[in-house]
């Protein structure tokens, strides 16, 4: 039996050196990708010193046009979203930008089913930040989601795998790291035409407010507020949105004084098919034409003198 628990004692230690190491190993190619999903989260966390950031989901990355808003405003300007992203990972990512420096303005595009309501697995954004585990502050993210995610953190192969795994080829690149490198300033437009077939009803009666995602934009807010100023923008809808489903977001603002922008039921865009690729998303057309309005808010803020746009 003595045998047997030293042999086992010998192999677990193993392991967890094995683990160790090559998870430290897989740490150190990956951080040097530059290119695809993994290259913009490598950009974003330990790299971007934009001026002006736009945080959402995939809505804020093919709604904004960050180079036409640096041209229009004068500001560096870099889009942070994302396919699937919502609220809890904007938040971590802020928290790693924080350490590094604080941006002038950051626009947080709200889109309610990452944001504000109950609608998908809020894992999906702790697998985007598995990797940034041992950050300040990210840890605290994964107790408050899934304390099971906790402990299978504590395994280093389990952060990297999937990364590893999708990203093999990308290991060889000697570039240095570039905004442009996924889409132009982190903005990826879409060429489709419009097809109705991909619209879907919203059902929003149905749906209720989501207390962890509620919690985390509250966080964002704080975070966001004490060295920046925040926006809130709603980015058009093809059909238009009931103004109730986002009652949290306006509440939040107007009790703290963030300015609160809503192109959700804009005449110029409801069901124009010109300007959308499906229900929820524009193509490059309509995210140039949201872009030059929203610009335009933006210089009137700027103009206003109760209203500083940047600290």
């Amino acid at each position: 039996m003595k045998k047997f628990l030293i042999k086992a004692f010998i192999v677990l230690t193993a392991l967890f050196v094995a683990d160790r190491m090559i998870g430290l190993v897989m740490e150190h190619l990956l951080c040097k990708i530059n290119t695809g999903v993994l290259g913009k989260d490598n950009y974003i966390c330990d790299h971007c010193d934009e001026e002006v950031l736009v945080f959402g989901s995939s809505r804020a990355m093919m709604h904004y046009n960050a180079k036409m808003m640096e041209e229009e405003l004068g500001y560096t300007v870099y889009n942070c979203g994302g396919n699937g992203y919502g609220i809890i990972l904007s938040y971590g990512r802020l928290l790693m930008i924080s350490e590094r420096y604080h941006p002038k303005l950051i626009i947080l595009d709200v889109t309610p089913e990452f944001d504000l309501i109950e609608y998908n697995d809020n894992l999906r954004d702790l697998k985007e930040l598995k990797r940034h585990f041992d950050r300040k502050g990210i840890s605290e993210i994964f107790n408050d989601i899934d304390l099971t995610e906790k402990y299978k953190m504590m395994s280093y192969l389990y952060r990297y795998n999937s990364d590893f795994l999708h990203n093999p080829l990308r290991l060889r690149s000697k570039k240095t790291f570039d905004r442009n490198d996924v889409g132009v300033q982190g903005f990826i437009p879409s060429n489709l035409d419009f097809n109705e077939m991909r619209v879907k009803d919203f059902h929003d009666n149905e749906k209720r407010p989501d207390p962890i995602k509620l919690s985390y934009l509250n966080r964002f807010v704080d975070l966001a507020s004490k060295h920046s100023r925040l926006i809130f923008v709603v980015s058009p809808y093809w059909k238009g949105r009931e103004s109730k489903i986002f009652i949290p977001a306006r509440q939040l603002a107007d009790s703290l004084g963030i300015p609160y922008l809503d192109f959700s039921n804009a005449p110029k865009f409801v069901h124009n098919n010109t300007y959308f690729r499906d229900g929820i998303h524009l193509n490059a057309r309509g995210a140039d034409v949201f872009t030059a309005d929203l610009v335009a808010r933006l210089k009137d803020l700027m103009r206003e003198d109760s209203v500083s746009l940047f600290n």
